[in-house]
C-alpha cells in the first residue's frame, strides 16, 4: 500500500510542478504542509516583497505596480507546536495581536465550510483600520498545521475590484497536497535543469 501511495505523490508532484510552470502556480512548503495557489489573472507575485517580510508570496495587480500603497494577497503555513493546537485558539490569537497595532478595528468572525484534509476554517473581516480600508483572512486548519489566506485592500475601491479575485481565483485555487513535502522536494531537486 505504501508503494501506491508513494507513486501518487510523485505523480501529483510532477502535475504541480509541470503546471506550476505554465499557469503561474505557487507551491508553498512548510515542515509539515505542502500547497499550492494560483498568481490571480493580471497579478504580480511579487518575491522579492514577499522575502522582505518574511512570505514566499505577496500578490498585487500588474495595474497598482507604481503606487506606492497596493491592495494585497498572500498564503502561509504556520505548523503546528503541538498536533492539539486548535484552529479557534490560532485566531484568536491573531486577533489579539492585530487590536495591539489596531486598537478600533471591528472584527467579524464566522465559521465557514470545509472538507477533508480540511478539519476547520474560519473566516475574518477586520474593518475600521487607520491605514487601510479592510482586511480579510481566511485561517484553514489541517491535522498539522494553520493555513493563512489574506486579503488586505487599501481602499473601498479595491475592495470592490478585488474581493471577487481573492474568493475565486485565489481562495478558489488552493490545493492542499499534503503534510510532508519531502517527495515534492526530492522531485523538485533531482528534476530542476
Amino acid at each position: 500500500m505504501k508503494y501506491y501511495t508513494l507513486i501518487t505523490i510523485f505523480l501529483l508532484m510532477s502535475i504541480v510542478y509541470a503546471n506550476s510552470q505554465q499557469k503561474g502556480i505557487n507551491v508553498i512548503y512548510g515542515d509539515h504542509h505542502l500547497f499550492t495557489v494560483e498568481t490571480p489573472t493580471n497579478w504580480i507575485n511579487d518575491k522579492e516583497a514577499a522575502s522582505t517580510i518574511g512570505l514566499t508570496n505577496f500578490f498585487y495587480c500588474i495595474d497598482d505596480k507604481s503606487k506606492s500603497v497596493k491592495s494585497y494577497m498572500f498564503a502561509n503555513g504556520i505548523d503546528k507546536g503541538n498536533p492539539q493546537d486548535s484552529l479557534n485558539a490560532f485566531v484568536d490569537g491573531d486577533i489579539e495581536a492585530f487590536k495591539e497595532k489596531y486598537p478600533n478595528a471591528k472584527i467579524s468572525k464566522f465559521e465557514i465550510g470545509h472538507t477533508p484534509p480540511i478539519i476547520g476554517a474560519i473566516a475574518l473581516s477586520y474593518t475600521n483600520l487607520h491605514d487601510r480600508f479592510k482586511e480579510e483572512v481566511v485561517y484553514l486548519e489541517t491535522e498539522m498545521t494553520f493555513i493563512v489566506l489574506t486579503f488586505s485592500a487599501d481602499n473601498e475601491n479595491d475592495y470592490q475590484k478585488y474581493s471577487n479575485v481573492f474568493d475565486s481565483e485565489f481562495i478558489g485555487t488552493f490545493q492542499f497536497i499534503g503534510n510532508d513535502p519531502t517527495p515534492f522536494l526530492e522531485w523538485q531537486k533531482n528534476n530542476q535543469n
